[in-house]
């Protein structure tokens, strides 16, 4: 049998399983609850006969006893059913116990009336309805007492007076009675009353028989239509499945192109949005190209204009080099007139000294001759002084003539030195005006490719969003497939489950007319 096949219990399975828990922890329980009592009347000292050590034997042992009734509950079933070997031992120990615990009570607290109590012995070990186990446990009880009124009839018997007899043969009549009697009523449970039972199921199993037939007929004729239905719904739901994953991947990859779309617009319109900044610039860019243009002409002109300019001061510079080069030469002949005029001055002053020497010679007849040459002497000495101031004079203005020619020559080198740096720079911009044309032409060309490249940009958005559209439109025709197989799919799952139940049903009858044959 399967694990996870459901077992069918009769209702006598059902009372033994019940019982086997009941019987197993009533029994040990009530020996338990006996020991309980007795230590609590030893304890109040209401038991002085009784010893210490065997009341603690009876406890201990109850303790084993229940112990052992709970291992038996723990290991007694299989699958739901209480094991035959685990019941039979069960029923064995019980009999074991009574025995013992019914003896063990008998002697340790020996009483007139316990005899009494063989009765609920007998009546617990009749729950099983085994008559056996109920004979024997009634034949052990019965010769327990038997053999304890020979050994301690002085407390077990009652008292020897006038009614002696009397009570020893209510105790034998009782005895003799009750326990067969209750071995009997468990006999006549246990045998005719399922025996009735039987003869019951037989008769009602005849009867469901003919209906159990045209239930087999109308379940072969269910499973077959089912497993029609079951082809059909698996080869539809096949299909649906493969037209669902079909529409989810093209509603994916529409979606994703949509998506793509949308970015690529966004991107577009981003573009537009830059081509009137990007036309401002180039715009921008082309005026100031042509304004650089103009002002590198005006420069170029303006150079060209410096350059004469600065060639007319060069020839200038170098016409006052000449100038000053003649006014020093005509100042070194001045002063070689000036020395000539000083050596005549000298040869006058030494001559007007010789005169002054004759004429004092001469005494009065050269005393005016003498007055002349005196003031000879000293128009020579005078002109000499002259001479002097006017070659000091000389001297300054040759030092000056000279520092301006070194000047001269300085600034003329300098205006050459600029010269040549006008010339590189005007080299250089006239260079830079023949790429600032080339620049202006590229600028210009590249306006017009802006131009034509922003229409190119307009045509691509409006396309996109005529795609974008038409992409919206094809995703809610998709999503509306969609939806359709979805619905399809519930449908089938629907009938596919319904479809299962009626399989199921007919799996249960089918067992239910396997278990009946």
């Amino acid at each position: 049998m399967s694990e996870n096949k459901k077992v069918y219990l009769s209702a006598l399975d059902e009372y033994i399983n019940k019982v086997y828990i009941l019987v197993l922890l009533l029994v040990p329980g009530a020996c338990q609850c006996a020991g309980i009592l007795y230590t609590f009347e030893k304890f109040m000292g209401w038991l002085p006969a009784v010893s210490w050590i065997a009341l603690i034997i009876f406890d201990v042992t109850c303790l084993i006893y229940l112990a052992t009734g709970i291992f038996f509950i723990k290991t007694g079933f299989s699958k739901g059913l209480v094991k035959a070997s685990k019941l039979k031992l069960g029923k064995i120990f019980l009999v074991v116990i009574m025995f013992i615990q019914f003896n063990f009570i008998l002697y340790m607290v020996p009483a007139k009336d316990f005899w009494g109590f063989a009765f609920f012995f007998v009546i617990l070990t009749s729950f099983f309805l085994d008559f056996k186990m109920v004979a024997i446990t009634s034949l052990e009880i019965a010769g327990s007492l038997v053999v304890s009124w020979i050994v301690r009839g002085d407390i077990l018997l009652p008292l020897k007076d006038e009614m002696f007899i009397a009570n020893m043969l209510n105790r034998i009549v009782c005895v003799s009675l009750s326990l067969p009697t209750t071995v009997l009523l468990t006999y006549l449970i246990s045998r005719f009353l399922v025996n009735a039972k039987k003869d019951e199921m037989e008769r009602n199993n005849e009867q469901v028989k003919n209906v159990l037939n045209s239930v087999q007929t109308l379940s072969e004729n269910l499973f077959s239509a089912g497993n029609a239905l079951s082809q059909i719904s698996e080869n539809e739901s096949t299909s649906v499945e493969e037209l669902s994953a079909t529409s989810e991947q093209l509603v994916e990859s529409s979606n994703v192109l949509g998506s793509k779309t949308e970015e690529s617009m966004a991107n577009l319109n981003e573009l537009d949005e830059w081509k009137n900044v990007v036309a401002d610039n180039v715009e921008k860019v082309e005026r100031t190209s042509n304004d650089l243009l103009n002002k590198s002409k005006e420069n170029e002109k303006l150079l060209s204009d410096l350059k004469s300019i600065n060639k007319e001061v060069s020839d200038s510079m170098v016409a006052t080099t000449e100038v000053a080069q003649k006014l020093s030469e005509a100042v070194e002949q001045i002063g070689t007139t000036l020395s000539l005029i000083n050596e005549i001055s000298a040869s006058t002053n030494l001559l007007a000294l010789n005169a002054s020497i004759e004429a004092a010679r001469a005494g009065e007849a050269g005393r005016g001759f003498a007055v002349v040459a005196q003031e000879v002497g000293n128009l020579a000495n005078s002109t000499k002084e002259s001479l002097d101031e006017v070659e000091t004079v000389i001297a300054r203005v040759q030092s000056n003539v000279d520092e301006i020619t070194m000047h001269v020559g300085e600034n003329s080198r300098k205006l050459e030195k600029q010269n040549e740096y006008f010339t590189n720079v005007f080299a250089g911009i006239k260079d830079m005006t023949e790429l600032l044309l080339v620049s202006a032409d590229a600028v210009s060309t590249m306006g017009e490719a802006h131009g034509k490249q922003a229409m190119v940009i307009q045509n691509t958005v409006s396309i996109n969003k005529e795609i974008a559209e038409s992409i919206r439109n094809e995703n809610t025709q998709f999503n509306s497939i969609n939806d359709m197989v979805e619905s399809n799919v519930n449908d089938i799952s629907e009938m596919t489950a319904q479809i299962n139940a009626i399989n199921g049903m007919v799996d249960e009858i089918n067992k239910l007319l396997k278990r009946e044959e």
